[in-house]
């Protein structure tokens, strides 16, 4: 009788061995996975940050040759809405930016590229003139709001704080 227990606790041991080295192996292998994701997510805020801050600087930049006069107001206007809405969409409903909103508004729908080479040559005049006279009813306004975007440090983009 003692032969048969000492076999049945040798083989409990066993089978308990087995599943504490089993379990061991499970434990190791989320350990990995949680690692994994955990370099996955750092590696992703990352690239997100990077992100933010390029499309920070280029909102710099365009805003800064608008002021300096290097970019037309209207070309000026539509990028940084544009590199805004990626940013931090609220930011561009900013009561700072309401001339820079009115004039995108008034713009917005004004064929570029390829759609105004193809129209007639009056009518490309045409619309010079009603986006000439645009920038200059809105230039002092724009001026200001676009120098107030160049430091404005976005605090609702909280990955660049």
């Amino acid at each position: 009788m003692t032969l048969t227990y000492t076999l049945l606790i040798l083989a409990a041991l066993v089978i308990i061995a087995a599943l504490a080295y089993y379990a061991w192996h499970l434990t190791a292998k989320v350990k990995n996975l949680q690692q994994t994701q955990q370099d996955e997510a750092a590696q992703a805020e990352l690239h997100l940050r990077n992100r933010q801050l390029e499309l920070l600087q280029d909102i710099r930049f365009i805003a800064r040759a608008v002021l300096a006069e290097q970019c037309e107001i209207t070309e000026g206007v539509l990028r940084i809405q544009y590199l805004m809405s990626a940013l931090d969409p609220d930011a561009w409903q900013l009561d700072e930016l309401a001339t820079l909103r009115q004039h995108h508004e008034a713009t917005a729908g004004m064929p570029i590229l390829d759609a105004y080479k193809a129209l007639p040559k009056k009518e490309q005049f045409r619309l010079d003139r009603e986006r000439w006279t645009l920038e200059e009813r809105h230039k002092p306004a724009v001026q200001r709001e676009l120098q107030w975007l160049v430091s404005y440090r976005f605090p609702g983009v909280t990955l660049l704080q």
